[in-house]
C-alpha cells in the first residue's frame, strides 16, 4: 500500500466537511495551483491530481489532499466552518496514521525476529548453500546424494538465481540485502530443503557435521518454518503440492541433472 496515498483525502470527501460542491472545491483547487505555479511552490505538497469513476462509468477528476492540503484550505475558512472543518480533518488523519500504525505492527508481530543465515529472498524464507556449508562444516557440493531428485524437490526444497550475464552484485545486495557471492550461480534451501539436508548427514556415517550445527540450524528455522506452513494452509488451502511447486515463482529456470559419479551439467533458459 502506498502511504501517501493513505495520508491524503479525496476532494469530496474534503467537500462534505467543508459544506461545498465537489466542482466548486475543485475550481478553488486549480486557481491555488496557477498561483501555486506562478509562486514556484510545489503543487504536490498540498494537492496530488487523481481521477475516479461515478455511477455511470465516467472518469472524472479529483484530488488527493495531504494534511498540508487541509490545513491550507482551513486557512481559507473562517468562523465556525474552519473550525468545523479542522476538527474533522484531523480526526481522519489520526484515524489513517492509526490503520497504518496497526499494518505496521501487524505486519512486524507476523515476521519472526531471524538469524543471521535465515533470508528473506523472494517471499521466501531461505538458507543460502554457502551458510549451510559454513555451520555445518560440510562441503555438500561434493556430497553424491546432494540435488538427486529421490532428495530434493527443485523449487520445493532448493532453488538458484542466475543470470545469463554478469551479476550486478551491488544492484543484488541493495535489492535483495545480502550478497550474491562470487559463484557463478547462487544455490539456497528452501526451509524444508535444510531439514532434508540435515537428514542425508545425519543418515551419512562417513562425514561429521559441525558440533550443535543441527541445533542451530533447527532452532534457527523454526519459527519462519511454522509461519510458511501457516501462510500455505491459508493462502492455498486444497491446492494440490504439484499444483504448488509448478505455480510457484522461480527466480530463474535453472535445469540441473545429475547421474552418480558424473559432474553436474547445468543450463539456463
Amino acid at each position: 500500500m502506498n502511504n501517501q496515498i493513505e495520508k491524503t483525502l479525496d476532494s469530496r470527501e474534503v467537500a462534505e466537511m467543508v459544506e461545498k460542491e465537489h466542482n466548486k472545491l475543485l475550481r478553488d483547487i486549480r486557481k491555488y495551483e496557477e498561483q501555486f505555479t506562478e509562486a514556484k511552490i510545489g503543487l504536490s505538497d498540498f494537492f496530488l491530481k487523481s481521477e475516479y469513476k461515478d455511477g455511470t462509468g465516467r472518469t472524472l477528476p479529483c484530488y488527493r489532499i495531504t494534511k498540508k492540503g487541509c490545513e491550507f484550505i482551513s486557512h481559507k475558512l473562517t468562523g465556525i466552518k474552519g473550525t468545523i472543518f479542522t476538527a474533522r480533518y484531523i480526526n481522519r488523519f489520526h484515524e489513517m496514521q492509526d490503520m497504518i500504525t496497526q499494518v505496521a505492527e501487524s505486519k512486524e508481530a507476523a515476521e519472526p525476529e531471524l538469524p543471521c543465515f535465515v533470508r528473506k529472498f523472494m517471499g521466501d524464507y531461505i538458507v543460502l548453500e554457502r551458510d549451510f556449508i559454513r555451520i555445518t562444516g560440510v562441503d555438500i557440493r561434493k556430497h553424491k546424494a546432494f540435488y538427486r531428485e529421490e532428495y530434493f524437490t527443485i523449487g520445493e526444497d532448493w532453488n538458484g538465481w542466475s543470470w545469463h550475464t554478469v551479476v550486478d552484485r551491488e544492484n543484488f545486495k541493495e535489492e535483495y540485502g545480502f550478497d550474491y557471492g562470487e559463484d557463478e550461480i547462487l544455490r539456497y534451501f528452501y526451509l524444508s530443503g535444510v531439514k532434508k539436508a540435515l537428514g542425508i548427514l545425519a543418515r551419512d556415517r562417513t562425514i561429521h557435521m559441525n558440533e550443535e550445527a543441527e541445533k542451530l540450524l533447527i532452532g534457527g528455522i523454526s519459527a519462519p518454518y511454522s509461519l510458511s506452513v501457516k501462510t500455505h494452509e491459508t493462502h492455498e488451502e486444497n491446492v494440490p503440492m504439484a499444483a504448488v511447486v509448478k505455480t510457484k515463482k522461480l527466480p530463474a529456470q535453472i535445469n540441473i541433472s545429475i547421474t552418480l559419479g558424473d559432474a553436474p551439467k547445468i543450463t539456463l533458459e
